[in-house]
């Protein structure tokens, strides 16, 4: 997240491209990662609303940290 708010201020700031790479490269690792999160919801009986909901809080800024360590600790005593 960090790299791509640098790459928005180059862009839009500065008028400069050096990290036009990183936007595609962001997008595939958010796919990457809606995949694994459909991946562990169905694993554990998560409703499709459910993994939406992490998805869409993924996208907020730092409250993807606060999901992830909710669904931590929802999804270890069921793994484990």
């Amino acid at each position: 997240m960090f790299v791509l708010i640098v790459e928005m201020v180059l862009k839009y700031g500065m008028d400069n491209d050096v990290l036009a790479w990183w936007s595609p490269v962001h997008g595939l690792i958010f796919m990457v990662f809606a995949v694994a999160t459909a991946n562990l919801g169905f694993k554990v009986g998560w409703s499709v609303g459910r993994m939406l909901l992490t998805l869409l809080l993924a996208c907020i800024p730092f409250v993807a940290f606060v999901e992830e360590r909710r669904v931590v600790r929802e999804v270890s005593p069921l793994i484990s």
